[in-house]
């Protein structure tokens, strides 16, 4: 089991279980005990991560071999495929307006964050350039700024990103 995601409200937990040696996304709700698979695709089933309104989740899931940002609609159960590139898109992290995406991507040939409308069918804009290695982006409450793994060599560190001004401060 792996990769825990609280909703926005605190009833339930997204999270990725290798049941029957295969990955599956699963909601589980807290109060009652019942959980559902939402995500059962052929290939990687990973990284959930809650919409601010609780009614969607962005996954990590594979078309083919390429592992790409999804988008699951809770209730329609629609899925709509956000990214479409031949390198690895995962870790999606929302902004609090439930409109954009924060991901880590290697299409620069190593881990970086991007950024994408979930909407309009933008094309991701990458938005860390110092370091070898940027990844995992937690977005801050008022969604100014972010919490990320950054790494050169093999020094890692907790880095702050200023989204208005780019500023990166490491922590």
């Amino acid at each position: 089991i792996m990769s825990p995601s609280w909703s926005p409200d605190g009833s339930r937990l997204a999270y990725v279980s290798f049941e029957h040696r295969r990955p599956k996304i699963f909601v589980q709700n807290l109060q009652t005990g019942q959980r559902d698979v939402v995500s059962q695709s052929e290939g990687i089933n990973g990284a959930p991560a809650w919409s601010p309104d609780g009614r969607q989740l962005a996954l990590t899931l594979t078309s083919g071999d390429n592992p790409d940002i999804y988008v699951l609609d809770l209730v329609s159960k629609k899925l709509q495929q956000v990214t479409r590139h031949w390198a690895i898109d995962t870790e999606p992290s929302w902004m609090p307006d439930g409109r954009e995406i924060v991901f880590t991507s290697s299409r620069s040939g190593k881990p970086q964050l991007y950024r994408v409308n979930v909407n309009q069918g933008d094309r991701p804009q990458r938005i860390t350039f110092d370091g070898d290695y940027n990844a995992n982006a937690h977005i801050g409450p008022d969604g100014k700024s972010l919490a990320f793994v950054q790494g050169a060599g093999n020094v890692f560190k907790i880095a702050t990103l200023d989204l208005q001004t780019g500023f990166v401060q490491s922590v």
